[in-house]
C-alpha cells in the first residue's frame, strides 16, 4: 500500500471514529417509564429521517460544548431524560427538539447566538417542549389517539407510520406549537436558565434578536420562535416576569458587550471597553490601580439600561467627581497627565451609545 493511500485509509477510520464517538445512532438505552420509552422510540425513528435530510457537522469541540451546557440544564428538569445534541449545517438559523430529547442546531443558528448564555436559552425553550411531551401531545391530538397508540402507528412501519413521523418532526422543526405550549417553554425555560445559574436576561436578549430579524426579513423559511405568539409580545411577557421576581434585565453578559480590559505597552496604561480605549494615561502604580478600580465597577454597574443621567459629573475641574448611579466612580486629584472626568463621562457615554446600537431593538429605559 502506499504513503498516500495509507494515509486515506487512515484519515477514514479517524472520520469513522469520530462520528460513532460524537454522532452516535439514536440512543439505544430504554427508559424506565413506559410513557417515555414510548417518546424515545418516537424520537429515535424521527432522527432517522432528519439525519437524512441534513449533513451532521464534524465538530468535536462544539460538541462537548454544547454538551456541558445541556448538562448544566437537565438536572433542573421534571424528567429523567437523556440529552443528545447534533449539529446539521444549514442556512437557516433554527434549533429544535424531538421527543426523546435529540437536540438538533443548525451551523446558522450556532453563528447568530452571542454567548453561552443565549445558547442555554434556545435549549432551555427547546428542553421544556420535550420535558412537557408538547410534541407527542400535538401529533396524537392530530391523530386522535391516545401516546401509546401513536407509538404502535410509529413503529409498526405501516402506511400512516411516515405520515405520524412527519407531523412529529414538522412541529419541532417549524415551531408549530401552540400558544399555550410557546408560552409554558417561555416561562419554564426562563425559570430553567434562573436555576442553572445562566442570566436570565438571554432569553429576553434571544428574543429580542429574532425580533429584528423579523423587521428585517418578515418572511422566515422556520425558525425558533416563528409566530406563536408574536416575538414582541413574548419579550414584554418574558419582561414582565423578571420585574416580578426582582431581577433586573441587564443584557451586557448574553449579548457580550461592554466588555472591560486594561491595556499596557510599557509607557502608557489603557481602559477599553469592547476594544475602543475610554480612559488612560502613564503605565505607573497610582494609573493602574484606579484604572483597574473604574474597570470594576464598570463591570458591575455599567449595563446597557443605564440612561445618560446615571453619570453624573459633579462640582468644578480642580475638585470633582463622576457617580455612576450611586457610587464614585473616580475623583479629582488625578495622576499626572490623564484626560479629565468630563473627558471620562463622553467616551463612556459613546461606548454606551455604540454598544445598544449593536442590539438596537430593546428598549432600554423602559
Amino acid at each position: 500500500m502506499t504513503l498516500n493511500n495509507r494515509l486515506r485509509t487512515g484519515a477514514m477510520l479517524l472520520s469513522t471514529l469520530f462520528f460513532s464517538c460524537f454522532y452516535p445512532p439514536a440512543s439505544s438505552a430504554e427508559p424506565a417509564d413506559p410513557q417515555l420509552r414510548r417518546e424515545t422510540e418516537i424520537g429515535r425513528k424521527a432522527v432517522e429521517q432528519i439525519e437524512a435530510r441534513w449533513e451532521l457537522v464534524a465538530d468535536p469541540a462544539r460538541l462537548v460544548h454544547l454538551a456541558m451546557i445541556a448538562d448544566r440544564l437537565k438536572p433542573h428538569l421534571e424528567r429523567d431524560i437523556s440529552y443528545e445534541v447534533r449539529i446539521i449545517r444549514s442556512d437557516a438559523a433554527n434549533a429544535f427538539c424531538l421527543p426523546g430529547g435529540f437536540i438538533f442546531f443548525t451551523s446558522r443558528m450556532l453563528e447568530r447566538l452571542r454567548s453561552d448564555a443565549e445558547i442555554a436559552a434556545v435549549m432551555a425553550h427547546e428542553m421544556i417542549h420535550v420535558d412537557r411531551a408538547h410534541g407527542v401531545q400535538m401529533a396524537a391530538k392530530a391523530n386522535r389517539v391516545n401516546l401509546a397508540a401513536l407509538a404502535a402507528m410509529v413503529l409498526s412501519g405501516g402506511a400512516v407510520a411516515p405520515i405520524v413521523l412527519a407531523q412529529v418532526a414538522q412541529v419541532a422543526i417549524n415551531s408549530a406549537y401552540t400558544i399555550e405550549f410557546e408560552k409554558e417553554a417561555d416561562s419554564m425555560g426562563l425559570d430553567l436558565l434562573i436555576a442553572a445559574g445562566y442570566p436570565p436576561s438571554a432569553m429576553v436578549t434571544l428574543m429580542e434578536g429574532f425580533m429584528h430579524e423579523e423587521m428585517k426579513q418578515p418572511i422566515r423559511e422556520y425558525g425558533i420562535y416563528m409566530n406563536h405568539p408574536e416575538s414582541v409580545e413574548r419579550v414584554q411577557s418574558l419582561s414582565e416576569k423578571l420585574k416580578s421576581m426582582s431581577i433586573s434585565v441587564e443584557r451586557k453578559v448574553p449579548l457580550q458587550l461592554l466588555r472591560t480590559s486594561i491595556a499596557e505597552d510599557g509607557e502608557s496604561a489603557r481602559l477599553l471597553i469592547d476594544g475602543t480605549e475610554v480612559w488612560g494615561g502613564r503605565q505607573d502604580e497610582s494609573t493602574l490601580e484606579l484604572l483597574e478600580q473604574v474597570r470594576k465597577l464598570l463591570d458591575r454597574d455599567f449595563q446597557m439600561e443605564l440612561a445618560p443621567y446615571d453619570l453624573q459629573l459633579e462640582g468644578d475641574g480642580n475638585q470633582s467627581l463622576l457617580r455612576l448611579k450611586n457610587n464614585v466612580l473616580a475623583k479629582t486629584p488625578l495622576p499626572e497627565g490623564m484626560p479629565d472626568l468630563a473627558a471620562l463621562r463622553g467616551n463612556l457615554l459613546a461606548a454606551l451609545a455604540r454598544a445598544q446600537s449593536r442590539h438596537p431593538i430593546a428598549k432600554y429605559f423602559r
